[in-house]
């Protein structure tokens, strides 16, 4: 019996076309952009860029990075994952120390990756790396006994401090790793304050030393504290009334 034309059982079974094949794993795509941007800075960070380290033609990334936007989305997840997220992680009475030591271990990350501090300014943040460490903020920070919504507002003002902080510090220096010694970067900030005359800024020139040293982790630190104590001190002075 010979088959109807139209009968599709008596036609071989046709195969989905395979799409096309991965070369590469998104590990190695933000490997090269992680590159691109430790050596030559945010404007060195491109889809195109990449493209060229990995030695594919550019739309072969889109597989893996629908956008610039999406490339430095992974940028700022891949640093924000090497930060030490545990440090946020303990007893409750001791939530200004972990607060604390997590903000001196991302700003560690920062600094060996300055260019990233200043993508932060502008690239998504939203990646699960970057959620956990609100999360884990939150959580601290309801530890310390404040409710959930000031707590919401102290986590946003503990990021600006410390990506900000970064931000300012980097951009005395050329942006590329490994930046000179704090020591060396704070002695240029006192010479270049040399300038600072007592008899028209007596206020400024008194405090050139300090000035000089903004730029350090005792800065950093000092600046953290303060704004821990403000959290504190508003809780502690809401819960009397």
């Amino acid at each position: 019996m010979v088959p109807a034309e139209n009968d599709e059982s008596a036609r071989p079974a046709s195969r989905a076309r395979p799409g096309p094949r991965r070369s590469l794993e998104l590990a190695q795509v933000v490997d090269a952009a992680m590159a691109a941007i430790d050596e030559g800075g945010r404007d060195a960070l491109s889809v195109r860029s990449v493209a060229a380290r990995l030695g594919v033609r550019p739309n072969a990334l889109y597989t893996y990075v629908a956008s610039r936007s999406a490339l430095e989305r992974e940028v700022v997840e891949r640093v924000l994952g090497e930060s030490d997220l545990a440090l946020l992680t303990g007893p409750s009475d001791r939530w200004r120390t972990r607060i604390r030591s997590y903000a001196l271990s991302l700003r560690e990350v920062l600094l060996r990756h300055p260019a990233v501090a200043t993508l932060m300014m502008s690239a998504p943040m939203d990646g699960p790396s970057a959620v956990m460490i609100g999360e884990r903020l939150l959580g601290a920070l309801r530890d310390a006994g404040l409710p959930a919504d000031h707590a919401a507002r102290a986590t946003y003002a503990l990021i600006v401090q410390v990506i900000g902080f970064v931000a300012l510090e980097v951009a005395e220096t050329d942006g590329r790793p490994p930046l000179p010694p704090e020591a060396e970067r704070i002695a240029g900030r006192r010479a270049a304050l040399e300038f600072l005359d007592p008899a028209t800024w007596p206020l400024s020139a008194a405090t050139r030393d300090v000035a000089a040293r903004w730029i350090s982790t005792d800065q950093f630190v000092w600046s953290v504290d303060r704004l821990l104590d403000g959290v504190a001190g508003r809780q502690a002075r809401g819960s009397r009334r």
